[in-house]
């Protein structure tokens, strides 16, 4: 029996592009009109989101947080960057809390945004997957589904509901975005799908809209 070691052989790191500072996500405009001034940005990445605000005249003091810090990368000039575990830093005290595509990542959810909900000043930003469950029943994958650091498959609005509640505190804003076509990329998973697969889907998801994230502005309640 010949034993092969295949583990140089299948890729194990993959970038869906996060780290780019070339396109613009919805909620960097909706980070842009409800900040309040300094930020701290958990799960900060390269800073992009820095980079998105002072292109367009934010002048507060950021500070950046992640679990790790990336050796070939420049980070910008004034950005204040911390690395560590969120759930074991001191959180310093700041206008606004931004927790993009972070609450998926940890264990104990509701431990993570009552501790940013403490810190801030003013608000908390958040964002997180939505669990389209009747997009799952049908065979359409959503991206967050692909992410193997995941602890959650997404989140529903009641459970997001529950978590701030439990966190101390309450919603003020919210949004619903990323829009999704559940047509797209139907005939592409593979040839035994039959060819009339993306008009049955059509005809299926003709008049409801799903979308891939949801944004919440959360305050001390």
């Amino acid at each position: 029996m010949i034993m092969n070691d295949c583990s140089e052989i299948v890729k194990k790191e993959f970038d869906f592009g996060w780290k780019a500072g070339g396109f613009v996500h919805p909620t960097d405009l909706l980070a842009l009109e409800y900040q309040k001034g300094d930020i701290l940005d958990i799960g900060c990445g390269t800073c992009r989101l820095y980079n998105f605000l002072s292109k367009r005249g934010w002048t507060g003091r950021y500070v950046g947080i992640d679990v790790q810090r990336y050796e070939d990368y420049v980070y910008p000039v004034g950005v204040d960057l911390k690395i560590g575990d969120p759930a074991t830093l001191t959180f310093p005290k700041t206008d606004t809390v931004v927790l993009y595509y972070i609450l998926e990542h940890v264990e104990d959810p509701c431990a993570l945004l009552s501790k940013s909900i403490a810190s801030c000043q003013k608000n908390v930003l958040l964002c997180v997957p939505k669990r389209n469950e009747a997009l799952w029943e049908r065979g359409i994958v959503e991206y967050h589904q692909l992410d193997k650091t995941h602890q959650h498959c997404g989140f529903s609005k009641e459970e997001m509901n529950n978590i701030v509640r439990l966190s101390g505190g309450k919603i003020r804003s919210y949004n619903e975005v990323s829009e999704i076509n559940a047509t797209v990329g139907a005939s592409l998973w593979n040839s035994r799908i039959p060819k009339g697969m993306v008009l049955v889907l059509s005809k299926i998801f003709p008049s409801k809209t799903f979308y891939a994230d949801m944004w919440f502005e959360v305050v001390r309640r």
